[in-house]
């Protein structure tokens, strides 16, 4: 039995859900076995599954009451974050020692990486965001402008200790995550490998049972998927729900709140809009789409991608990875983005609106989907990490 040790960072699902699929794999066909560590909403995914998983000591990120991230917070709380993170390589080193895996896979987890090479054990990372970027508002200035070079330069010293950097994403020019790992020097250990997101694939006789039971007439249907942490999703819920009173007048309207341990069972408003708290049947609901309305994390715009469905992307407030990760996918005319300090009903019910109406964006995101295709890069990691077993 091969053994893999794999460190998620557990914010939101975005991490979690392609580490996952690349364990399924190797399980399945490669002898292997997965013991997970990870904290925050991973590790209750997780935990859904029956997996073994450790819970690692949190590294707290500072949300703001609108459901932000609270960069003035998060600064204050510096001396507890670092505390945090050197709490965690203590954590991973007596983790890693205790279960002696034959390599580590770390998903954008740094202390797992210094944990793995401070006990001489090969470690590939995955990895969309090496850069860390201040948000739009706080990067005038050369000062900015030299902090975050400098940090850039100090963090890519530490992921190169990675044996492997994996980048999920399709190469240049078509780089989502591009403002989050450009101009960093460890191009030898960097490899694109694609998508890390499953290919939807979905037998026809469940996407016919979806559209039967959600009573999907022959109006457009457009699915909005809440995702990441849970205090940043009441401010993306309001607005959701208030513009589905206008949007269900011309569309088939169903709505996620994406909270993992709460019911699955769809319940119905009175003006036809279906919520879920967790919605099981995301990729049939992905597949039956016309408009996608989604947060701005990695590996939701490359699911939106994978379904060739034109997406409105509301990052969450101050998200600087998630800020990039929209404009790049607004530039290449793939959908439309929405800023949350701008996020309204009428503004969403808008894009919504003009998503359907400019054939453009279907056509565009038609076209990358075709790149995206030609690539399958959780086959990629599943043969970089045998490499090592």
């Amino acid at each position: 039995m091969h053994k893999v040790y794999s460190a998620i960072f557990g914010s939101g699902l975005g991490h979690v859900t392609r580490v996952f699929a690349i364990a399924k794999i190797l399980e399945k066909y490669s002898d292997c076995e997965f013991v997970y560590s990870s904290f925050d909403e991973a590790y209750d995914f997780l935990k859904r599954y029956n997996q073994e998983v450790h819970y690692s000591p949190s590294i707290a990120v500072k949300w703001n009451l609108a459901g932000g991230f609270s960069g003035n917070s998060t600064i204050i709380g510096f001396p507890n974050t670092f505390a945090g993170f050197s709490r965690q390589v203590s954590f991973e080193r007596k983790k890693i020692s205790d279960y002696n895996p034959r390599v580590i896979l770390s998903d954008s987890r740094l202390s797992a990486v210094l944990a793995a090479k401070s006990l001489s054990y090969p470690v590939i990372t995955i990895l969309n965001q090496i850069r860390i970027l201040f948000p739009p508002r706080f990067r005038e200035g050369l000062f900015s402008a030299g902090l975050e070079t400098l940090g850039a330069d100090f963090l890519g010293l530490l992921w190169s200790l990675s044996d492997e950097v994996l980048i999920p994403d399709l190469p240049p020019p078509f780089t989502i995550s591009e403002a989050n790992v450009s101009r960093v020097d460890i191009a030898n250990r960097v490899h694109f490998t694609g998508f890390m997101t499953p290919k939807l694939s979905v037998a026809e006789e469940k996407i016919s049972k979806a559209r039967s039971v959600l009573q999907l007439d022959s109006r457009p249907v457009v699915f909005m998927q809440i995702s990441g942490p849970n205090a940043t999703k009441e401010a993306f819920i309001r607005p959701a729900l208030e513009s589905a009173s206008v949007l269900s007048r011309r569309f088939n309207v169903i709505i996620s709140k994406g909270l993992p341990s709460e019911s699955t069972v769809p319940t119905r408003l009175a003006n036809g809009t279906w919520i879920y708290d967790w919605c099981p049947i995301k990729d049939e609901l992905f597949l039956l789409s016309d408009v996608l309305v989604a947060r701005a994390g990695h590996t939701t715009i490359s699911q939106c991608i994978n379904a060739g469905k034109p997406s409105i992307l509301v990052p969450i407030f101050n998200h600087s990875e998630q800020i990039w990760n929209a404009q790049k996918f607004s530039k290449l005319g793939l959908g439309i983005e929405i800023r949350s300090e701008y996020l309204t009903a009428k503004e969403l019910q808008s894009a919504v609106e003009m998503c359907e109406d400019d054939s453009s964006y279907a056509d565009n995101i038609s076209k990358l989907k075709q790149v995206s295709d030609k690539f399958d890069g959780t086959e990629e990691a599943v043969n970089i990490v045998k490499g090592f077993l």
